[in-house]
Parts: C-alpha cells; sequence; structure tokens
C-alpha cells in the first residue's frame, strides 16, 4: 500500500538479538533526528547566509550574501531548537501528513475487501498454462499498482503465490520473487500517479500534484520495458525444462484449479477505484486540486467501497485506523524532516548549503547537474530508504538548488522518484527486498549476484529519460 518500503517496525521487546539485527541500521525515524542533530551542529560551524526570494518563495539566482549579523543559535537555545524542530515541522506540514494518513485510511479499506488483490489473482490465474505470458503480464499488473498507489508491502504474499507457479514452469525462486518485486518497482520508479513519492515530492516543491503525467507515463513505460526484458532473459537462462505434465493448468494438478471469482463487490470497487483515479486527474488539470482535494477524493472511496461492500461500521472504522497507523511513521518522518529545514532555516545555513552546491554544479552543465541530482537521490535511498521520507529530506533542498542551476522543479522531482525507486531493488535497508527475499527463500548475496546489470540497466534508462526531459523542457 505505501510508498515508505523501508521503514522498519520496531522490534519485539523479547525478539532475541541476532546478528542481522544487530547489524542493521536504525530506524527511518532515527536516522532522520540524526539528519536534525547534524543540522544543528552544521549550522553552528558554518557561516550564515541567505537569497533573497520571490512573492512564490523561489530562489533568485545571484542574490546570495552571508549574514555577518546573523545570530546563530548556541547552547541551550540551540538544544531547546532541536527538540522544538520536530514539533514545528509536524505543524507546518499537517497538510501532507493528514494526506498521507487519509490515502492510507482508504487503502485500509480496500485492503480490507480484497478487491486489489482479487484483481491481480485473477489476473495471474487467468494466465496459468500460459508460460511464455505469465511474467511479462504479471509484471506489468504489479507495475501498475507501483505506478498508481504505490504498491509495496503487498509483493511480499504474492512471492508466497509465485513459488509454486514458478516452480511449476522451472523457473527457481529468485524468479517467484523478481516477478512482483521488480514489477512494482520499476513501476513505482517511473510512476506517474503515485500520491506517496511524486504527489508529496511535487507538494514540497510547490508544483501542482501529479502535474507532468504525459512524460511520467512516458517514463514508466521505458522503466517496466526494461524491467521485464530484463526478469524475462534472467527466467529463459535460469529455467530448468519440467514434464508437460507437471506444467500450470494442468486439470489433474490441484494447484491448477482457477482462482475463485471476482466477487461482484470487489468488481464494483475496483471501478470505484479507477473512477477516482480519473477524477483526480480531471481535478488536478481542470479545478487545480491539491493536496487537501485529493486527499477528500480518497477518503469518498473508501467510505464508498466500505457501503459498497457493506461493511459493518466497527470493521469500516477499525480498517481506516489501522490504514492510517501503517503511514504513521511517514507521518512522523516527514514532519521531522521538515523540522530539519525549518532549524536550517533559521540558523541561516540551509541557503549556505545551496550556494556551495550550486557554485559547483553551475560549471558542469545542465544534464550533469541533474544527473548528479539523480545520482545522489539514488546513494540518498541506501540511508533514508523511505520515499516519503527522503522527499521531505531532499526536496526542500533539491527543489530551490534546481532553480539556481537553471533546471525546472520538475525535473528534479523526476531525478528524486528515479533515484529513489530503482535503488529499492538492490539496497539492503529495504525491509520489502529482504522480506521478499525471505519468503522466496532467496539469500541477499543470490539476488545480488543475478539482478546487478539490472540496476546498470536502469541507471542507463533513468538517464536517457532525464535527458530526454531536458531536451523537450519538460516542467519549463
Amino acid at each position: 500500500m505505501c510508498a515508505i518500503p523501508a521503514l522498519v517496525s520496531a522490534s519485539r521487546p523479547n525478539e532475541p538479538i541476532t546478528p542481522e539485527r544487530r547489524w542493521r541500521l536504525p530506524h527511518t525515524l532515527v536516522l532522520v533526528f540524526g539528519v536534525l542533530c547534524l543540522a544543528a551542529a552544521l549550522g553552528s560551524l558554518v557561516p550564515g547566509g541567505s537569497y533573497l526570494r520571490d512573492d512564490a518563495g523561489r530562489v533568485l539566482p545571484g542574490t546570495f550574501s552571508y549574514d555577518q549579523d546573523a545570530s546563530a543559535l548556541r547552547g541551550v537555545e540551540l538544544l531547546l531548537g532541536v527538540f522544538l524542530a520536530p514539533v514545528r515541522g509536524l505543524i507546518a506540514s499537517a497538510d501532507i501528513a493528514a494526506f498521507v494518513l487519509l490515502v492510507g485510511g482508504t487503502f485500509g479499506i480496500l485492503e480490507r475487501s480484497g478487491a486489489l488483490e482479487a484483481g491481480i489473482i485473477q489476473l495471474v490465474g487467468r494466465l496459468r498454462g500460459r508460460g511464455h505470458a505469465l511474467i511479462p503480464a504479471s509484471m506489468v499488473a504489479f507495475a501498475i499498482g507501483g505506478a498508481v498507489f504505490g504498491m509495496s508491502e503487498e509483493v511480499i504474499p504474492f512471492v508466497l503465490l509465485f513459488v509454486p507457479l514458478m516452480r511449476k514452469l522451472g523457473y527457481p525462486p529468485i524468479i517467484a520473487a523478481a516477478v512482483p518485486l521488480v514489477g512494482a518497482g520499476v513501476g513505482f520508479a517511473g510512476a506517474m500517479l503515485n500520491p506517496f513519492t511524486v504527489g508529496i515530492a511535487q507538494a514540497i516543491a510547490g508544483l501542482p500534484p501529479m502535474s507532468g503525467w504525459a512524460y511520467r507515463s512516458v517514463v514508466w513505460v521505458v522503466c517496466v520495458t526494461v524491467g521485464v526484458v530484463f526478469v524475462s532473459r534472467l527466467a529463459r537462462r535460469l529455467r530448468v525444462p519440467v514434464p508437460a505434465g507437471a506444467a500450470i493448468g494442468d486439470p489433474s494438478d490441484d494447484d491448477g484449479a482457477e482462482p475463485a471469482a471476482l466477487q461482484p463487490g470487489q468488481a464494483v470497487v475496483l471501478a470505484l477505484f479507477a473512477a477516482t483515479i480519473v477524477l483526480i486527474g480531471v481535478g488536478v488539470w481542470r479545478w487545480q486540486w491539491y493536496v487537501e482535494e485529493i486527499a477528500a477524493a480518497f477518503l469518498v472511496l473508501g467510505l464508498g467501497s466500505a457501503l459498497v461492500l457493506r461493511l459493518d461500521n466497527h470493521v469500516a472504522a477499525e480498517a481506516l485506523i489501522d490504514g492510517a497507523a501503517q503511514l504513521l511513521p511517514a507521518a512522523l518522518v516527514i514532519g521531522v524532516a521538515r523540522g530539519v529545514v525549518l532549524l536550517a532555516t533559521d540558523m541561516h545555513v540551509l541557503d549556505t548549503v545551496l550556494h556551495a552546491a550550486a557554485s559547483s554544479m553551475q560549471r558542469v552543465g545542465p544534464f550533469v547537474s541533474l544527473a548528479g541530482m539523480f545520482g545522489f537521490q539514488s546513494a540518498f535511498n541506501v540511508l533514508v530508504p523511505s520515499g516519503s521520507g527522503q522527499a521531505a529530506l531532499t526536496m526542500p533542498i533539491m527543489a530551490p538548488l534546481a532553480d539556481l542551476v537553471g533546471l525546472n522543479r520538475q525535473l528534479a522531482v523526476l531525478a528524486f522518484q528515479l533515484g529513489d525507486g530503482f535503488t529499492n531493488l538492490i539496497t539492503p535497508t529495504s525491509a520489502v527486498l529482504l522480506g521478499s527475499l525471505h519468503a522466496a527463500g532467496v539469500s541477499y548475496g543470490e539476488w545480488a549476484r543475478h539482478t546487478w546489470a539490472l540496476q546498470v540497466w536502469l541507471v542507463v534508462a533513468g538517464l536517457a529519460v532525464l535527458g530526454g526531459a531536458l531536451a523537450i523542457g519538460f516542467g519549463a
């Protein structure tokens, strides 16, 4: 459901300490608070400075000056500022946090309905016995989920479903993991509508939510094509022929039974979901909807789905609360990350960092600058493997940086989503990646050995679509 693939859940109190737990990275929220402390330390050492800004808050190039008289925070005042920053950040980002929680609540109801899962299972089931089409068609279905609603954690149960399916076709468990994982991952990276990454990043950058969807649709097609071709080639290389009688769809095989029919209520919920996506697109285009209106549209979708399925009011309310609770860590990360920006602004250090980055990038040209943003977001995703958290931390810097180096903010958002999405498929800090591999019985070493080339393919594709966006003036 959510686009926060590596917000690692808190350990249970009595859970034994294993080597894996001992060496894993801290929780994303802890990492972001560490960045806050680092910003405070940096602010006490780096000279303050500032840019002039226009009425829309955009940085005006060439107006930077050091603030000789800026009163930097010191001692108790600095300590108080550090602990006030998350509170101020949550207040300042209340609209985005509310958006995340309400959309999460809606998907909690959709998850309770089973409609999204049933729709994918229907597609997979109808392809049984047609192994040549199973892999690409299934990956496209998962890629749509990644693009539209940030499908991430939901791939883990599908890995369990694909293990016996792939085994019947002669494919090893790594292919069972790759089909849903890579499918949803490339769809997530090339998303045109994902509210948890593109929506949040655009809101922070001051862009209309879901704007630029046409070119992003092209990016999605490119990313999905790369993922499908790679996994299909890998599957052909690793496949071991099996007797025809053991293939999926054989009537004598119990595993070949047709999946249960989609319930009428679930079909209506899927139709409502599609209609809501169309409505949001029209609302953004015609009526300049922002995060409040989009969140309201999702809320109507959730309540409408509950009515269609005749869910008991207690069941519907609990599903809404459970869905929102799953995204509560994301809302907190967004708030703390916004606090980092507020504290850095108060200490007059944010513009100093922007000035230093812009001075170095202005010497290398727009494409290299854009590629540098892409590379930075890719590397940063290893430390903060949370789409919404990374957007909250980096977009307040990357958006004005784009202004300073002559790039528009839509390009900065595109560099963010590609950098955030691609490395989710290889970073060892991704809980979804590790959970999916565990479900398939595949070690991380085996996965990295077989899929490192996919990262190369995706980086090349990412640079190509970024170059294309720059060439056509995307977002200008």
